[in-house]
C-alpha cells in the first residue's frame, strides 16, 4: 500500500511528542484533539482532520514509541474501570527504575510514594484502598533505618494532594486512598512482579482490576465497565471464563465489602486440587 503520509509528519510528530511530555497523563479524547490540532493544516477541512485523528492515533503511538525508545520512554494506556474511557501516559520503561517518571518529587517523597502504592495495593481486605488516616500515618512513619519520612500530618496531606493531582494515587467515594491511573499504567509490571499474589485482572479485557466483581464459581474478576458491557450484550451478568451467572458475585474496590486475597488464593488452590484429583479437600467432619 502506498503511503499518503505528509513529508511534514516528522515535524508534526515532534510537536505531538512535546505535547505528550508536557501533558504527562491525558485522556484519549484529549490525545485525539491534540492530533487533530497538530495535523489540521494537512487536512482540506476540519472534518477531514478529525477523521484523520482517529485513523492516525494507533499509528502515531507506534511511531512515537519508536522515536522515544532510545530514551527508555513509551506511551502506554489503561482503561478507566468505571467509565471505559482510555487514559494515556508517557512512562519510563527502565526495569530497575519503576518510579523514574515521578521526577518532581524528592528522594524522600519517592520513598513515601512507593510505600503508599504498596500499602494500598496489598490492602488486607482486597479493596485496593486504605482510609485517609492510615495513608497519612504511613506517610509520617519511619524507615527501617529509623529515618522519618514526612515530618507532619499537614505535610503528608499536602503530599497526598500532589500525588492525587499527578494521577499516582486517587480518592475513593468516601475519601479513601486508592491506586491512581498513572500508577496502573506505569507500575503494572512492578506491582505484578513484586506483589503478584495481590494482582487481579479483568477476564473480559485482561487489564489490571482494582475494583469490580469476583465470580463466586471460578474467582475471575470483571471491571464495573466490563460488567456493564456484558449485561448490555447478553442481558445478564455472566462470567467471561466459566459463563456462570455472577448474580452473587463478590464486590471489591473502595467502599465495597472486599474480597480478601487469601480467600481467592485458597479457593483457587482448592479448585485446582479438585480438578486434578491430587488432594482430597472435602470436609470429613
Amino acid at each position: 500500500m502506498t503511503s499518503t503520509r505528509s513529508p511534514t509528519n516528522g515535524v508534526n510528530r515532534k510537536a505531538l511528542i512535546q505535547w505528550c511530555m508536557s501533558s504527562q497523563l491525558f485522556s484519549e479524547a484529549l490525545f485525539t484533539e491534540a492530533i487533530t490540532r497538530i495535523y489540521k493544516e494537512e487536512a482540506e477541512e476540519a472534518e477531514a482532520a478529525e477523521a484523520a485523528a482517529r485513523t492516525l492515533l494507533a499509528a502515531e503511538v507506534e511511531e512515537i514509541n519508536t522515536a522515544l525508545s532510545p530514551l527508555s520512554l513509551q506511551l502506554r494506556s489503561c482503561m478507566d474501570q468505571q467509565t471505559g474511557a482510555r487514559l494515556w501516559a508517557l512512562v519510563n520503561v527502565t526495569a530497575d527504575k519503576p518510579f523514574a517518571s515521578a521526577t518532581p518529587y524528592s528522594a524522600t517523597e519517592l520513598g513515601v510514594l512507593k510505600a503508599l502504592v504498596e500499602l494500598v495495593f496489598t490492602s488486607a481486605d482486597g479493596n485496593y484502598a486504605v482510609d485517609l488516616h492510615t495513608a497519612i500515618r504511613a506517610a509520617c512513619s519511619t524507615t527501617a533505618a529509623g529515618t522519618p519520612l514526612l515530618a507532619t500530618k499537614k505535610e503528608a496531606q499536602e503530599f497526598l494532594n500532589r500525588v492525587n493531582r499527578d494521577g499516582w494515587l486517587g480518592s475513593g467515594p468516601h475519601g479513601e486512598c486508592v491506586i491512581g491511573s498513572r500508577a496502573l499504567i506505569e507500575l503494572q509490571s512492578y506491582l505484578t512482579d513484586g506483589f503478584g499474589d495481590y494482582a487481579r485482572f479483568c477476564s473480559l479485557c485482561n487489564e489490571m482490576a482494582t475494583c469490580g466483581s469476583v465470580c463466586a464459581q471460578c474467582d475471575q474478576s470483571v471491571h464495573p465497565f466490563c460488567a456493564d458491557q456484558i449485561l448490555k450484550s447478553v442481558g445478564r451478568l455472566s462470567c467471561p471464563k466459566c459463563h456462570q451467572s455472577m448474580a452473587d458475585a463478590l464486590k471489591f474496590g473502595p467502599g465495597e465489602d472486599g474480597v480478601p486475597h487469601n480467600i481467592i488464593d485458597v479457593s483457587a488452590k482448592q479448585q485446582e486440587a479438585q480438578e486434578d484429583g491430587s488432594v482430597d479437600l472435602s470436609d470429613d467432619s
